[in-house]
Parts: structure tokens; sequence; C-alpha cells
């Protein structure tokens, strides 16, 4: 599927989606190349536990912890680690009544990573500990539930889910889940189960829409009985949000509703920038509504210098590859790209320049051009520029359920000349500029003014 709506000649204009995404100098370039080393080969790695909304990533405990029993290779616990810089890490965790974990290795991969902490140590009696998770300078919570070392309890219990009607579950959540809210110990689901072999339970469900349930602990009787699952990490989508859950041979399902979003809740630093381009902030876009079909942008410490200008070096991962996207500085109110324009126009040969892609100081309305370029399309010469068109001035938008105040919607269309005449390529890309945050939302429309595609926010970090 193409998402580049323009057409020159009756011929549709080339790129893949995701090429075409990051293809204009303003929004995104990636260049078709072999993935280089890591600029943190050798050094220490660079991350967070937790996500753009100040919550801890997600995380899995494994394993049965029984008291005066030491700990084995079946006892760890799985964390995700928003990497930033490429190195060595150590993640760890305190040691709580008697035992700890631990994993240690090299991330070569920027981007979501999921490191394993193996359990050392010998749980000292049984209870709930409550673990802290450290990685840089954040840290999350998990926690473990430890058995007692006695009788009939201390094996895998044997139960099934309490059906109702045609349901083969019965679940009531609690709690209120909405849409980039970070979820609490508030937010849980309990399920009714019928236990026919006392003993120890554990269940960690999918990930779905950005959060999970996970819950464990020890049934001591046989016979109807209530288990409880909290949720963990933060929804991304607004709507029911279906949790398939599997005990023994049986499947069954939950539905949680989680409601539209509001405001931002973790609003970053005031800067002032409409298109910050602070070294470890990220950013990460679903395309389409579709909260597993992303990419991810982020700012290296790296700079790169060109005729005297330093510009902040952006990479992108999407998913398959790890790639450079693009160099960016801010002079006054403009924001500038030091960029290939030749796949903007899908000319033959490369054309390097500064583009201003943002004037942050100018009026609703206000509309500026680039330079003219001369290139060749399939051996035929052709000129073309840019043109950029301040849409809506300081308005709010909502991207992915949340709103936005503060916006620049930017317009910005492909222009070729036909004479002394230029003359728009049909179709046009809206980008929402919001300040202190970036970009928001990039809506892309058709010859006939209708919408095609968009790109909205999914998470964030702005340093």
């Amino acid at each position: 599927m193409t998402i580049f709506p323009f057409t020159f000649y009756n011929s549709v204009l080339f790129m893949s989606r995701y090429l075409s995404f990051i293809s204009v100098s303003l929004i995104l370039l990636i260049v078709s190349c072999q993935k280089e080393g890591s600029f943190e080969q050798g050094k220490t790695s660079k991350g967070s536990l937790q996500n753009s909304a100040g919550d801890c990533l997600s995380k899995k405990v494994a394993g049965t912890y029984t008291a005066t029993k030491s700990l084995g290779d079946s006892n760890y616990i799985d964390v995700t680690v928003d990497v930033t810089g490429a190195g060595h890490y150590t993640v760890f965790t305190d040691t709580v009544n008697g035992y700890f974990f631990k994993g240690s290795g090299t991330f070569t991969t920027i981007g979501s990573n999921t490191v394993r902490l193996n359990g050392f140590g010998t749980p000292g009696s049984a209870g709930a500990n409550d673990f802290t998770v450290f990685f840089d300078s954040s840290f999350c919570s998990v926690g473990v539930t430890v058995l007692p070392n006695s009788g009939s309890s201390g094996g895998t219990a044997v139960y099934t889910f309490q059906s109702s009607g045609t349901s083969c579950m019965t679940a009531t959540p609690s709690g209120t889940f909405t849409q980039g809210a970070a979820l609490t110990s508030a937010n849980k689901v309990s399920i009714p189960v019928n236990v026919t072999t006392p003993g120890t339970w554990s269940i960690v469900t999918s990930t779905v829409a950005g959060f999970l349930f996970s819950g464990s602990g020890t049934f001591t009787a046989a016979g109807a009985q209530t288990i409880t699952l909290t949720a963990s990490g933060t929804p991304n989508a607004s709507g029911p949000q279906s949790f398939p859950v599997t005990v023994g041979t049986t499947s069954c399902s939950f539905t949680i509703t989680v409601n539209p979003g509001s405001t931002p809740t973790n609003p970053p630093p005031n800067t002032g920038d409409y298109f910050p381009r602070t070294v470890g902030s990220h950013w990460t876009y679903m395309f389409d509504g579709d909260p597993t079909d992303t990419i991810r942008r982020y700012v290296i410490p790296q700079t790169k210098t060109i005729s005297g200008n330093v510009y902040n070096i952006f990479m992108v991962d999407d998913g398959a590859s790890v790639d450079t996207s693009g160099y960016y500085r801010k002079s006054g109110g403009d924001y500038i790209q030091w960029a290939d324009v030749s796949y903007d126009f899908d000319f033959d040969n490369s054309i390097f320049a500064d583009i201003i892609i943002l004037k942050d100081n100018q009026p609703k309305d206000y509309s500026w051009t680039t330079n003219a370029f001369a290139g060749t399309i399939g051996g035929t010469a052709a000129t073309g520029r840019e043109k950029y068109t301040i849409a809506q001035k300081d308005v709010t938008i909502t991207s992915n359920g949340i709103q936005y105040p503060n916006t620049i919607v930017l317009k910005y269309e492909i222009q070729y000349q036909a004479g002394t005449t230029w003359i728009n390529v049909p179709g046009y890309y809206l980008i929402s500029f919001t300040k202190n945050y970036g970009i928001t939302k990039i809506e892309i429309y058709d010859g006939t003014n209708a919408l095609t595609d968009k790109l909205e926010l999914k998470t964030y970090q702005v340093f």
C-alpha cells in the first residue's frame, strides 16, 4: 500500500508506506542503506524502564517461589527496557527477604528490548515481596509472591473458570481505564474459579493496546474462589479490549472498556519549541489507528556540522531496521532540515539543501516556498519546489484520543514548474506541530481532498 497520494503526469509517485511517510524533507527521511554500527559500541547503555507516560513497561515474573527453597533457573523476571543508547547494561533489583534478581549483557538495538533478570538467593518467609528494578536513572516496582513451604498447597493448583451462560468466564473489572493514562494498582479484574486441587497459581495475560494483567497466589482449599489480576501499562487505544486467558486446557477471555483520553498525562518541559531536538527525546507514531503498526524516531547524542551549522541527528526504527532520519537545527523561529530533496520530486539525481520546514513566529495563512530545484525524472528535465502554508495557528488538535493545545497545523505541497507557472501536484499533507511536544499528527489527503491515511502520536518522551 502506498500512502503518498500525489500524481504527476498521470504517474503515481513512488515509495512504500514507510518511505513515503518519511520521504518528504519535513517528515522523517530514510535513505536506503545498510545499518551502521552503534555509536555507543563499548559504552554503557542508556534508556528507561518506563514509557513516555512515566509508567513501568511490561514485566513478567516466572517460576514458583517457596519459603526456604533456593531459587533456580525457572525463577526470573523479564522486564522491558526502552533503549536510547546501545552498549553494556546491568539491570538489577534490591534484595528483599533474602533474594534478588539481576541481568547483564549488551544492547545492540535501539528501542524496546527484553531483559531477563535471573533470581539469586533463598526467600526467607512466605508473603508478598515488593522489589525495585533499577536501570540507568530509571526504576520500577514488581511484586513476587512467596508460598509457604508446607503441605498440599506447595504444588501447582488445578482449577477452571466459572462459566456464566454461554460464556466460559465471568470477570468483573475495577478502576477506570482511560487511553493515555497510566494504570495503577486500582485497575484490576476479579475472576471466579473452581479449584479442584489446592496449590499455587500464576497468570500473565498478553499485552493488548499497551497494557496487560497479571497475578499469582495460593489456593489453600478446594471449591469456588475468586482470583484477582492487576493491570499494568498505559492504554494506547480506546474502546473494548479483549484479553485471552488460558488455564490448563481451557481458554477464555474478558473484555475491558477503555475510555477515550483527553489531555496528555505527562507534559514535557516548557521549552517553547514546536519541534524539540533534545538528546534522548523519542516519539512513536502509529499508522491509521493500528497500535501494532508503528514507527519510532529518536535523537542521538552525536551531531553533524555542515557549513558551520550544527544539526541534531534523528534516527528511525520501523521494527525491521534502524536508520538515519535526518539532520535538524533551529534559527530564530525557523526550523531547518538538511536533506536530499530529490526524494520529494522523484529526481534521478541527489540534491542536498537546507529546507525551512516550519516558522513558529508567523501568522495563520502565511506561506513560503523553497528554492527551485532542477533535476531529471526518468531522464526528462523537471524543476520542482516545496510549498508550506500555516493552515492553523495556536489551535487544539486531537491525536490518538489525546487533545494537544498550542498547535500549528502546516500544509505541505509539492509544485512543479511548467513554463513560467508553478503547478501543484494533487494532494497534500497536514502536519501538526505542538508546542513542547513536536509532531503530534500527520494527515495525508488525495487530489479530491479526501483523507487517505494518518499517523498519530502514540508515545513520547521529550527532555
